[in-house]
């Protein structure tokens, strides 16, 4: 099992669907998974923010980071 977590939720990510929290069977599920959502969350939200995808091996989890933007 692989979690995909979210280390900050901002104020677009709490008022969209996405949940702060997955797991899925594989490593690769995750980390496609969290590349998707970084991708989209970068489109469609305000742009205060960036989000980038990290695999933390120590943990097993990918982390989905905010940095401000600019």
């Amino acid at each position: 099992m692989a979690t995909v977590r979210v280390e900050r939720a901002c104020g677009c990510f709490k008022n969209s669907d996405y949940k702060q929290e997955m797991t899925f069977e594989t490593i690769d599920e995750a980390l496609e998974k969290a590349n998707m959502m970084c991708i989209e969350m970068n489109e469609d939200f305000c742009h205060k923010h960036k989000f980038v995808a990290v695999y933390d091996e120590p943990t097993g989890e990918v982390i989905i980071k905010m940095q401000m933007n600019g």
